[in-house]
C-alpha cells in the first residue's frame, strides 16, 4: 500500500484536488482516514484510468461514474464466471458433460 503523494507521482499530472473529488464520489476507496489514506495497487490502476478518462479523454464526472460502474459490474461478472468454472470443474465427469451437452444446446458453446 501507499500514500497519496506516491499515487500523485504514479501518474504525472494526477492532482490532490483529483483524488479528493473521486474519493468523494466513491470511485477510489482508500484505506485509512483522510489525510492519512492507504492506497492498494488496485487504486493506482483505477487512479490511471480515472486520469486518463477525465484528463485525456475529457469525460465528465456523471459519464465517469456511469463507465466505473459498469467497469466494476464486468469485473464482478469475470469473477463470478471464475467461480462458476472451478465449481464446475470439480464435478463428476457425468455432470460436466451434462452442462457441456445443455451449454451446446443452449448456444453457449459458440
Amino acid at each position: 500500500m501507499i500514500g497519496l503523494e506516491e499515487l500523485l507521482r504514479a501518474r504525472g499530472g494526477l492532482t490532490v484536488v483529483h483524488v479528493e473529488r473521486w474519493v468523494a464520489r466513491g470511485l477510489l476507496r482508500p484505506g485509512g482516514a483522510p489525510g492519512a489514506w492507504r492506497f492498494e495497487r488496485i487504486d493506482v490502476a483505477r487512479a490511471c484510468l480515472l486520469a486518463e478518462l477525465t484528463d485525456d479523454l475529457a469525460i465528465d464526472d456523471d459519464t465517469l461514474e456511469a463507465m466505473v460502474a459498469l467497469i466494476d459490474q464486468i469485473h464482478t461478472l469475470r469473477e463470478q464466471l471464475g467461480l462458476l468454472g472451478r465449481a464446475i470443474a470439480e464435478q463428476p465427469l457425468a455432470s460436466r458433460e451434462a452442462i457441456a451437452a445443455a451449454l451446446e444446446r443452449l448456444g453457449g458453446g459458440r
